[in-house]
């Protein structure tokens, strides 16, 4: 019998990821079994436990790539662009993200985050540093390029700019918040962070 390759077989995992994004986005965390997986993956229920062993374990995998899509965005820094205006919007895309049926995951997310914890599930901690560095990282190649003050806490700056996306993003799909106001939102909120940055 001929071996599989660990390329194939890691195709194979982050296609049934991907997979379930589309489900866990339409159900949420708590209502999404592997059976709804095995479904829209189109896969057995052997071949789905031969790669996962619980709904958690397929929600992690979900989130990582959803995590490494939304991630590549502040990634793709163009020093010769306005900082500000990236940051601004990077801002603008992750909230407006959440517009994506599809694809949409923050109800999968909040459900998720609320019944574990860091000790649990260690990547919920690794994302958050991993995003938290790269917000530092963008914000110091600002700072190198005169556009941002120098006498910025960048640990401070990243983890309320974290919660205040967080909190946006929450707001907007639990409470229909209609276009306008989040517009009036994200205005303020721009105002807010131009004030400490610049």
């Amino acid at each position: 019998m001929p071996r599989v390759s660990e390329k194939y077989l890691e195709s194979r995992k982050n296609k049934i990821a991907k997979s379930a994004i589309n489900v866990f986005a339409k159900k949420g965390y708590t209502n999404t079994s592997m059976k709804d997986i095995m479904k829209e993956a189109n896969v057995s229920r052997g071949g789905l436990y031969a790669y996962f062993e619980n709904i958690d374990a397929v929600f992690i995998a979900a989130l990582k790539h959803d995590d490494a899509v939304q991630a590549q965005g502040l990634l793709r820094t163009d020093v010769r662009e306005n900082f500000f205006t990236q940051l601004n919007d990077w801002i603008y895309e992750m909230v407006a993200s959440i517009t994506e049926e599809e694809t949409n995951l923050v109800r999968a997310k909040s459900e998720f985050f609320l019944s574990h914890n860091i000790e649990e599930v260690p990547y919920l901690r690794q994302r958050h540093q991993k995003l938290s560095q790269n917000i530092q990282q963008f914000i110091q190649l600002g700072i190198k390029s005169g556009e941002f003050k120098e006498q910025i806490d960048l640990n401070a700056f990243s983890e309320l700019l974290i919660s205040m996306i967080d909190g946006l993003m929450l707001h907007r799909y639990y409470q229909s918040t209609s276009d306008a106001d989040s517009s009036a939102i994200l205005q303020q909120m721009n105002e807010m962070l131009q004030n400490s940055l610049t």
